[in-house]
């Protein structure tokens, strides 16, 4: 009958490992806000030639107004809706200057930020569940002894 005792993790531990995945998934969010936000102040609009497609990830190469080469892909969940451009197609981008390598997105792709807001959303999920679990944790632990 021992076997089917099932042992449960210490809370400070089960604790612990879920404020640093909130903490992971708040800092994901943030950064993709904040890269957002840095293409709708400072972005730079050029047009890329699509070099790769692979797996729904578009790879692009462009020129910058001073004359750098920039290779990079286009934002996750910045694709626009339909069927993915081809190799060799011309599509529209915004990039930032400061990183032209870092955050691109596709002109023809609609600003919702869905991936910033999908991000905060299981952050702020595990911000209400971890803290709720591990005090029903800590009681079953408490009734087990």
């Amino acid at each position: 009958m021992d076997l089917l005792r099932t042992r449960r993790p210490p809370a400070p531990l089960f604790a612990g490992l879920g404020l640093v995945v909130v903490i992971g998934f708040a800092i994901a969010a943030w950064t993709v806000w904040s890269n957002d936000q840095a293409l709708q102040d400072r972005g730079v609009e050029a047009t890329a030639q699509v070099v790769k497609v692979n797996k729904g990830r578009i790879h692009v190469e462009f020129e910058t107004p001073d004359g750098r080469r920039a290779q990079t892909l286009v934002g996750q969940g910045d694709e626009p809706p339909g069927a993915a451009p081809a190799v060799g197609d011309e599509i529209p981008i915004v990039y930032d200057p400061q990183d032209p390598e870092a955050e691109v997105a596709d002109r023809r792709a609609p600003q919702n930020h869905r991936v910033a807001y999908l991000l905060a959303g299981v952050a702020a999920a595990g911000a209400v569940s971890v803290p709720l679990a591990t005090v029903a944790l800590v009681r079953a632990n408490r009734r087990a002894r």
